[in-house]
């Protein structure tokens, strides 16, 4: 059996060790943004939300590989894209391939490119939409360990303002 002294009787702040000679302690609610006050959708540009941060190439040499993704990271956000750019530290004449996958996993069913040039590829994707949980990923095989592959994706993204 479990004895409480019997100066903390009555006060949880004694319990809870936070509060001063027996005064009640008062919990008090997180302030919530009300998200419902944001229903208007504003386009913008993707700006540097299409930019991945730099992956390096680990690994053996003429075996290693990166890994870059980006997406939308934000409640109500979606992109709408047109091009992927794809380089490495190396420049065009890295020998690396790279392939581009947008879904919400880098598996073969969400390829939207076949094996490119790893150290300069740009192409069109056509205006495909990614929601919350959606990303644009890009994986390097074969490249220089310690390269730094880069992807960047453009196109417009909507969020959601005040009404």
């Amino acid at each position: 059996m479990v004895r409480i002294p019997a100066s903390w009787r009555g006060t949880r702040a004694a319990l809870a060790g936070s509060g001063r000679g027996g005064a009640p302690t008062v919990v008090r609610r997180i302030n919530v943004t009300d998200v419902s006050r944001y229903v208007v959708p504003v386009t913008v540009d993707l700006g540097n939300d299409g930019v991945a941060p730099v992956a390096t190439f680990t690994g053996l040499a003429g075996a290693a590989v990166a890994q870059a993704q980006i997406g939308p990271s934000g409640l109500g956000q979606s992109w709408a894209l047109d091009q992927c750019y794809l380089s490495t530290s190396i420049g065009q004449l890295d020998t690396s391939e790279c392939t581009v996958y947008v879904g919400p996993l880098a598996l073969p069913t969400y390829a939207v490119t076949g094996s490119l040039q790893g150290g300069s590829s740009q192409f069109g994707l056509g205006g495909l939409g990614l929601a919350d949980g959606w990303f644009v990923w890009a994986l390097w095989t074969g490249g220089t360990p310690g390269a730094q592959a880069y992807l960047r994706a453009t196109g417009a993204k909507t969020v959601l303002a005040a009404g």
